[in-house]
Parts: structure tokens; sequence; C-alpha cells
């Protein structure tokens, strides 16, 4: 079976580097100093105390590397656009793939382009929908080095038919795959409702924590931005009952959650901090252009996307 992981970051490593582990050919789609090192020294991945070193094939040429079996897409939502028509080479007509992004996906909605997170189609022409794997990633992982990811948790990779199938042969061999290499796949008949979950607690505390510079403790602490986030979570459940994805939890319960995690920063305000665009697209963008297309007024998500937007502007990030 030939596997391949496009995007060599934390979590697309931390999954390269399971799966080569458990004896699989693995090959990593990557660049400068990600490329160099682990053609050097391959992927060096330390995770309850242990650190291991997993041998991959590395290379920054798609046509080299050919048609895989399953392809891994691991890459930040706002780079997927220019890098979907370069991955084709990777896709035959048999791969199946499974992206691992944050937020919205391309193909959420049948028979809507979702021009927030593909606003020239290019996602949708090259990654075909019918080879799409649905998958939510509950893991925290960071990178010390372009090619050394630290695991701090993986909970699980819930994976899923985009159409709602409870099982299907290449899911069943996507699960046993992912549990090989111990990476915990949970299987849904309903993935675009686990994706609208992880949004529905993430949407809101991302971009707040990237406007604050705050860890989540201190963002859950005060009393502002709590309502803030209460407002726009009761925003997203409204969506997410109208697209078949309805939220059965309160806000409350969920910043209850969130705050056992203690002092932590989003994925987005690591993003700033580092001068990466952020996903705001993916993440605020998509559910209001889903909320504006089903006549759903969203003001407190649209005051947290205009505040944001024009501090990642402002900052050049996209």
């Amino acid at each position: 079976m030939n596997i391949c992981v496009v995007g060599a970051g934390a979590i697309g490593g931390w999954v390269a580097a399971k799966l080569a582990l458990a004896g699989k050919e693995v090959s990593v789609l990557a660049r400068g100093d990600t490329l160099r090192l682990v053609h050097a020294e391959g992927l060096r991945l330390e995770e309850n105390g242990e650190e291991f070193v997993a041998s991959v094939e590395s290379s920054n040429d798609c046509a080299a590397l050919g048609p895989q079996d399953v392809l891994f897409v691991a890459v930040k939502a706002p780079a997927l656009p220019p890098l979907a028509s370069e991955i084709r080479p990777l896709i035959g007509s048999q791969t199946t793939i499974v992206p691992m992004l944050n937020g919205v996906p391309w193909w959420f909605v049948e028979g809507m382009q979702l021009k927030s997170v593909d606003p020239q189609g290019s996602i949708a022409a090259a990654l075909p929908f019918e080879q799409v794997i649905g998958c939510v990633v509950h893991a925290s992982c960071h990178r010390s080095a372009p090619n050394r990811i630290h695991v701090k948790h993986a909970e699980k990779l819930i994976i899923g038919e985009p159409g709602g199938a409870e099982t299907s042969k290449r899911l069943g061999r996507l699960f046993a795959l992912l549990d090989e290499a111990g990476l915990k796949p949970d299987v849904t008949g309903n993935v675009r409702r686990a994706i609208w979950y992880k949004l529905w607690g993430n949407a809101t505390i991302n971009p707040l924590s990237a406007l604050t510079r705050a860890t989540c403790d201190h963002i859950l602490a005060d009393a502002e931005c709590r309502a803030w986030m209460l407002e726009g979570m009761a925003e997203l459940a409204a969506i997410g009952a109208l697209v078949g994805c309805p939220i059965s939890e309160s806000g409350e319960d969920r910043m209850a959650v969130t705050a056992r995690l203690g002092a932590f920063k989003t994925s987005m305000l690591q993003d700033v901090e580092a001068g990466r665009p952020i996903e705001l697209e993916a993440l605020v963008g998509a559910p209001r252009e889903i909320a504006r297309a089903r006549g759903i007024a969203t003001p407190a998500l649209d005051r947290l996307y205009g505040v944001t937007k024009l501090m990642a502007e402002t900052l050049g990030l996209g």
C-alpha cells in the first residue's frame, strides 16, 4: 500500500511517523528545512516520554511520488486552494483522500461551492468528492523542529463517509490502517456532524485568542468574552440544526470541557505568533456563508469575523 502525507507539520508528521513505525510504506510531501531534515534524520516523534525515529520517503515532487492508495492532506486550510492542483499527480482513480483540516471542508454542503474555503473551485476540481473520507482530528501535537513532533495528547481520529453511510469497504480498510498504527480511529455514520461539533467548540475561542493573545483559561474567565462566545455558539447551533448537524449540549457545558484543559494556546493563536496565515475562513467564514444561504442572521459571528479579518490583514496574515 502506497501512503502519502501532504503537509508534514505537527498533525501530518504525527500521522506519517505512526504509520511508518507500524511498518507501512509512507512518503511525505515537504519543502525547505522540513524536506532536508526528514531526508537526513527521519521523522522524530516524542510520545508518552519516549522518542521514536520513523523512516519515511520525502520529496517535493508529486510526479515522482506518483498515485497513492491513501492520501492524507494535513496542510492548513488557507494553503490548500493553491496546493490542490499541484497534488493531482498523487491521486489515481482508486486513491482514498483523507483531508485532516480544521473547520468546514470544501465538500461539506452538497451542491454548494463554499467560496470562503474554495474560492476558485480548485480544491473540488482536484480532489474528487467521491474519493474523500471525512476525518476529524482530536489530538494536540506541536513541532520543536521541522522534523520533530511532540504529542501532548492523542484522543482519536473520527472517520466517516461524507455521504453518511454507516460503513464501506474503503472505510473499513482505512480504519484497519489507522488502528494498526495506534492512531485510535473511531467510525461514525455522520462525519459531517462530528466536524460541526468540533467547529462549534472552536470557532469562537480561536479568533478571540488570536485577537487577545490570551490563553483559553483567561478567555473563559472573562465575562464579556464568554458572552460573545455563547452568542456565537448559539448561532452555530442554529446553522447546524438546518444542515443535519444538531448540537445537543449547551454552550456552558462545552466551555466546561475546554476549561479542564487549562492554560493552552489555540492553533490560531499559535499561527498568529508564528506569523502564519490563520484559518479564519474555515472556522468562521464558511459557517457565515452557509448561514446566509439559509437565511440565518449571525451578528455575533459577523462581528468576530470582521475584527479578526482586519487584524489578520493588518499583520499580513492573509
